[in-house]
């Protein structure tokens, strides 16, 4: 019976390793050790889902580990970005987040997240917007949409991807430039928009570079302005709004980003690793031939960034609020 019960506990000893190989963690505690999940809240297709995929191709090398992208769309992004919110802070679920998202709860009713719910893990673009037209519209520039504008107030459709989406900011600090005021029309992605626009089924679109490079290409749409503060490398001849006599300069910033609690070695190597893959040559190209404008920033820097980028925001929509 004694040999009986030693053979039993050496069998189970062997077995130990294997009943353990559904840690989250590797034997020598290596992060990561299995495939990761990366929510986008937004559709497929659009500037939010092209830029993370592109990025997660490279990061999967620079991790070792798969990467699933997992699109969770409805409620103006916040149903995908509760889920980011919820999920264990084991650094195994990790989402794209963008410049407003840590203000939805004052954007969006019933949203149960706030700034403090994420962990901002790392800076990896920073996209402007692209003022385009239909080929059939009539208007060829900024000067000729602000007259239409100024005969026709309140009824020049603008299209977003996004209610209270960073094209819906953009839209606002137009409006207040420039004394004018669009019709506002609300898609689920800057994608959809450019194609209502293509189809003149909306006046003007504001897409991100990205999300209207095939549609300009093919000649059915018209770009009149970019809201950075250069010119677009990809579209040269398309004047920034300051150029054309509008004070305004707009970009969204894309970041990855947990859930709160993260622990500070996953922080670092994800943010490290997105480093690594900012710098890749290959991974540049890919993003210029896009539209997507890289803009790496590590957690030590973004960190404090992304408190006050929300401070900014919060004020503004404070602003709107309060009407002023």
């Amino acid at each position: 019976m004694r040999r009986f019960l030693i053979l039993l506990m050496v069998f189970i000893t062997a077995l130990t390793p294997v009943m353990a190989g559904g840690s989250s963690e590797s034997s020598d505690g290596a992060y990561p050790s299995k495939m990761l999940t990366m929510i986008v809240p937004n559709a497929a297709g659009g500037g939010a889902d092209i830029s993370t995929r592109l990025l997660c191709k490279y990061l999967e090398g620079e991790l070792g580990q798969n990467i699933v992208v997992q699109n969770i769309t409805g409620g103006s992004l916040t149903i995908g970005l509760t889920s980011l919110s919820e999920a264990d802070p084991d650094g195994y679920t990790l989402g794209y987040f963008a410049s407003t998202n840590s203000n939805d709860n004052k954007l969006f009713q019933g949203v149960v997240y706030n700034a403090d719910s994420f962990t901002p893990i790392a800076m990896y673009a920073s996209d402007p917007h692209i003022i385009v037209v239909g080929k059939d519209s009539g208007i060829e520039s900024m000067d000729q949409l602000l007259e239409k504008l100024k005969a026709n107030p309140g009824n020049v459709t603008f299209g977003i991807g996004g209610a209270w989406s960073s094209h819906d900011f953009l839209r606002q600090k137009f409006e207040d430039a420039t004394g004018t005021e669009f019709l506002r029309m609300v898609f689920q992605t800057g994608t959809a928009a450019v194609t209502a626009v293509a189809g003149g089924n909306c006046d003007v679109g504001v897409p991100f570079v990205s999300e209207a490079v095939a549609q300009i290409e093919a000649g059915n749409i018209i770009p009149i302005a970019i809201s950075s503060e250069e010119r677009s490398p990809l579209f040269p001849d398309v004047p920034t709004l300051k150029e054309c006599g509008i004070d305004v300069v707009h970009e969204m910033w894309r970041s990855i980003n947990g859930p709160a609690g993260l622990p500070e070695d996953v922080i670092k190597t994800v943010s490290d690793a997105i480093g690594r893959a900012s710098a890749n040559s290959d991974y540049l190209a890919e993003a210029e031939a896009s539209g997507m404008n890289v803009s790496y920033m590590p957690y030590e820097e973004f960190k404090d960034f992304y408190w006050t980028n929300h401070e900014e925001y919060s004020a503004m929509i404070d602003a709107m609020n309060s009407g002023n």
